[in-house]
């Protein structure tokens, strides 16, 4: 594991810090999002991206969540979180909603974040595990970081828009 990086389970009282990396994390990609679709489009398609994924992290961190949420420390200081979904029926895990603070990207956090994700599933049984991504240049570093924990091949996927 990285040197002064410590990965455990949620407690409450971190949410709102995981706002806050969620929130710096994922503006580049949003505004990738607004960008590569227009304005006139991201008005509409994009309107509550950002207050859903809030939900959505709110939703994972719920009590008696279906999914497990861990919180990564960098030297004491909460710097990144990787939501895993265990679905025992299919034996597939799922590394789902994640984010590494900006501040502490580049450093192999979000590389330790995966390896305890996959020990996990490992650990419960999964015979496999996935992971999705967006095909745009904002999720590079993304698809960089998964391919680098050793998932692949990828399922190429889009979302087409038209103004009506």
């Amino acid at each position: 594991m990285t040197e002064g990086v410590c990965i455990r389970l949620f407690k409450p009282g971190d949410l709102s810090r995981l706002h806050e990396i969620r929130e710096a994390a994922f503006a580049p990609v949003f505004a990738s999002f607004r960008n590569i679709v227009g304005e006139k489009i991201a008005s509409v398609a994009f309107a509550g991206a950002e207050q859903e994924q809030a939900a959505l992290l709110d939703s994972l961190c719920a009590p008696g969540a279906a999914s497990e949420v861990y919180v990564a420390e960098r030297k004491g200081e909460v710097a990144g979180f990787c939501s895993v979904t265990l679905d025992r029926d299919a034996g597939l895990g799922e590394i789902g909603l994640n984010a590494v603070h900006p501040g502490h990207q580049g450093a192999g956090l979000g590389a330790a974040m995966y390896a305890f994700a996959l020990d996990r599933m490992k650990e419960a049984g999964m015979k496999a595990a996935s992971v999705g991504t967006g095909g745009d240049a904002s999720h590079a570093p993304a698809r960089r970081a998964y391919e680098k924990a050793g998932f692949g091949p990828g399922v190429p996927s889009m979302h087409l828009y038209k103004l009506l």
